[in-house]
């Protein structure tokens, strides 16, 4: 069980990860520090005052008492950086988080692991190619991470529980809430094999501000990052140069020139600052893989003679709807299988990713032949 003095270590004003690290260098426990004299105190942080009153003072333990509570209550995993079962990727960084919550059964030390991330609305393309770019990793035994958001992330993580990979989702806050709470059925599935991540206390509010201290996680948690449509700016590009810093193999999907959503994928390939991606072979190529178990990288098809077999019974019903209708609107389907838009939304997006339908404008869905 993680102690109050961790907890109190990563709430403390002034000291980041770096700070830490040297300060568990003078002491062997983050007690020691809080039970250490105003004079020794001053000799180490100067004239950094706030920093050295909350220390004596401990202003921030009932915050933290809070966390233990929530972490106790809801079979929270916590981990502090100096723990022996800490994520050992996460040791290898400079600035690893002083905390780590995960809520999950997933093993964060999984022998391969590989982030996609990319722009929050994809091009058709784009989806195509991250679920095949998840489909061809199902064959090298590897986890996916990504950050729960829209677009790329939630393809990631909805095509890795389709192959039946473990998936992680690191997030901006902390584990009380999911943001988008359109994907509270998606994080929810994902906990079985694999894990929500965070390094924020539960109360945290959503900010934009948080998101570069989330990508680190991503960026140190994977062995490869993938970048699939960026714009020359954004949250995609900031986690693939993180993964350059920690020595992580970065590749990019080329797109179409003076495609906006592919023109910070084309510059970082320009750069030399990822591997083209031009085709998928190269993963296992420059990652030094053998293959082991699945030889077929093709996207998978209906089998209409088995689909009872590769459906649950909430996506059964939904298809057997589309099915029986040819095509059907959203709000079609929704008052007719009468499943609440969170959980539709969701079983829509894995229809579409398992190949079994395609959605049309107006958010029209049709059975693939």
């Amino acid at each position: 069980m993680i102690s109050i003095y961790s907890l109190a270590l990563s709430k403390t004003y002034g000291i980041g990860p770096a700070i830490a690290k040297k300060l568990l260098e003078l002491y062997p426990t983050a007690e020691d520090l809080f039970n250490e004299t105003p004079k020794a105190l001053k000799t180490i942080f100067g004239t950094r005052e706030k920093t050295i009153n909350e220390i004596l003072n401990k202003t921030m333990f009932s915050d933290c008492e809070k966390e233990l509570n929530f972490i106790l209550k809801n079979n929270i995993k916590a981990y502090f950086f100096k723990d022996e079962n800490y994520p050992y990727r996460l040791k290898q960084i400079d600035d690893p988080p002083i905390c780590l919550f995960v809520r999950g059964e997933g093993d964060l030390d999984f022998k391969r692991t590989v982030a996609i991330v990319g722009t929050r609305n994809p091009s058709d393309y784009g989806k195509w190619i991250t679920s095949n770019i998840v489909h061809y990793l199902r064959q090298y035994n590897v986890a996916t991470i990504s950050g729960l958001a829209y677009g790329v992330d939630s393809l990631t993580h909805l095509r890795s529980l389709a192959e039946d990979i473990p998936t992680f989702g690191v997030l901006g806050h902390g584990l009380d809430k999911i943001y988008p709470s359109q994907n509270w059925d998606l994080a929810k599935a994902m906990c079985e094999k694999g894990a929500l991540i965070s390094d924020f206390f539960s109360g945290t509010d959503i900010s934009p501000h948080n998101f570069p201290r989330r990508n680190r996680i991503i960026a140190g948690l994977c062995d490869a990052c993938i970048v699939v449509e960026s714009k020359t700016k954004g949250g995609s590009l900031i986690t693939a140069k993180l993964a350059q810093d920690y020595n992580r193999e970065v590749f990019a999907v080329p797109g179409r020139l003076g495609d906006i959503n592919s023109a910070g994928c084309n510059k970082i390939i320009a750069d030399n600052q990822a591997i083209d991606l031009c085709k998928l072979e190269k993963i296992a190529e420059t990652m030094n893989w053998n293959q082991t178990i699945y030889s077929d990288i093709s996207l998978p098809k209906s089998e209409t003679n088995n689909i009872e077999n590769q459906l649950n019974s909430t996506e059964l019903k939904v298809y057997k709807y589309i099915k029986e209708n040819q095509k059907a609107s959203l709000d079609s389907i929704n008052n007719n299988c009468s499943l609440g838009f969170s959980v539709l939304n969701s079983t829509l997006m894995t229809l579409e990713l398992k190949g079994f339908i395609k959605v049309l404008p107006g958010k029209v869905y049709e059975i693939l032949s």
